[in-house]
């Protein structure tokens, strides 16, 4: 049975030109995954700097890559900051400050690894994903974190 593998890429959106260069260089690589077979498809989402819940389908990516580091042992944080905060115009409520890059691997429509994270190896960076994936996919390996692994 044929896997199917895909990248999502999140991005934050403005962000300054040096950090803009790095989010190019990880899209840019994660694209060559995908012309060289190892991956089907990479898709691209642009966010903001803080998620306030208020985008029902980012909310829910941000559980299921919370769900995955829970499920695994592993931390979203510092990457990604929860957080509540207080407002005279919006009152209180809880926020979530986001990486300016974050890679989700899928294999089989299920999340396989998200970068970056802390995990019992110590943190783990998109580039050590994408790393992690091309050298898993070179080997025929699958995709699945178990934890040993950068």
């Amino acid at each position: 049975m044929t896997r199917t593998r895909r990248l999502a890429v999140y991005v934050r959106s403005p962000v300054s030109d040096a950090t803009e260069q790095r989010q190019t260089a990880a899209l840019a690589r994660a694209d060559s995954l995908r012309q060289q077979g190892l991956v089907d498809d990479v898709s691209v989402t642009y966010w903001n700097r803080l998620s306030t819940g208020a985008d029902a389908n980012e909310a829910a990516d941000i559980a299921a890559m919370e769900a995955w580091a829970d499920a695994h042992g592993c931390s979203l944080a510092p990457a990604f900051d929860r957080h509540d905060r207080s407002s005279a115009f919006t009152g209180r409520d809880s926020v979530v400050t986001l990486p300016v890059i974050c890679l989700v691997v899928y294999e089989d429509d299920e999340i396989a690894g998200v970068y970056p994270h802390a995990g019992p190896e110590g943190h783990c960076t998109v580039a050590d994903g994408l790393d992690r994936v091309e050298s898993a996919l070179r080997c025929g390996e699958n995709l699945a974190y178990t934890g040993s692994q950068r």
